[in-house]
């Protein structure tokens, strides 16, 4: 079965995360199907909005670690860069709807996401500082925007998940709730009445106030990441992770 999952309903589109054995963790293949996903319905006219979530009660757990070891680093840095773009470019509504755990990768994905619909017991969490890593995605900017200093370099600093109810206390969610899947798809199903040409031109226009600095922040994040990778923090912290897991 895909590692991805793609439905539609009446010009909805959802996509569903499938590594239920990885707590659906990103893979390059992951990152590549996901990526090729996105840019098929933001160009296809039929699709009016993306909603995206993950199979087994679970988002996505981040980054697959063992999949960046070895030879499969070499090939997991192009096709997450080009997700990325994927992200930062589409042009329509894209919709979360969260459960479980969203940790790295899983979380600062959200930070791009039009409209996030969450479950109460979710656990979002920020675990650089954990892995001796730097931020990614663009998150440092994106949590710095919508939390102020203080409270994002908290977050990134202490690398303490965040439930559902706080994650939309901060503003970060639009919706808290056990209905938060059809919470997601009726507010999907809300936007359809609406222009889409509006819409599409009004989501490009308020891109265009962070392109810049999304751009700084993910440039910065990868100097940033280059550095930390193989450092003794990283290696230890991934030891740990690892030794946790056994």
């Amino acid at each position: 079965m895909s590692k991805l999952l793609v439905e539609t309903n009446e010009g909805v589109r959802t996509l569903v995360f499938n590594r239920p054995e990885t707590k659906n963790a990103f893979d390059a293949e992951l990152w590549g199907l996901f990526r090729d996903a996105l840019n098929t319905a933001s160009d296809d006219s039929n699709i009016s909005s993306v909603i995206v979530t993950g199979s087994s009660n679970t988002f996505s757990s981040g980054v697959d670690l063992s999949s960046m070891t070895g030879e499969g680093g070499s090939e997991y840095e192009e096709p997450f860069e080009t997700c990325i773009d994927a992200l930062v470019n589409f042009k329509k509504p894209l919709i979360g709807a969260v459960e479980g755990a969203a940790v790295g990768g899983g979380a600062t994905i959200l930070l791009h996401f039009d409209a996030i619909f969450i479950s109460p017991s979710a656990k979002i969490k920020y675990p650089f500082s954990d892995l001796g890593l730097a931020p990614e995605v663009g998150s440092s900017y994106l949590l710095f925007q919508s939390l102020g200093y203080q409270k994002a370099a908290q977050l990134l600093y202490e690398s303490n998940p965040l439930d559902g109810n706080k994650y939309y206390e901060l503003g970060l969610a639009k919706y808290v709730g056990e209905d938060f899947l059809s919470e997601a798809n009726k507010y999907a199903h809300t936007l359809k009445e609406q222009s889409l040409s509006s819409i599409i031109e009004t989501k490009a226009i308020l891109k265009s106030f962070m392109q810049t600095d999304i751009a700084q922040a993910r440039s910065m994040e990868t100097k940033a990441m280059k550095k930390l990778f193989g450092s003794e923090d990283n290696l230890k912290a991934v030891e740990k992770f690892f030794n946790k897991k056994k």
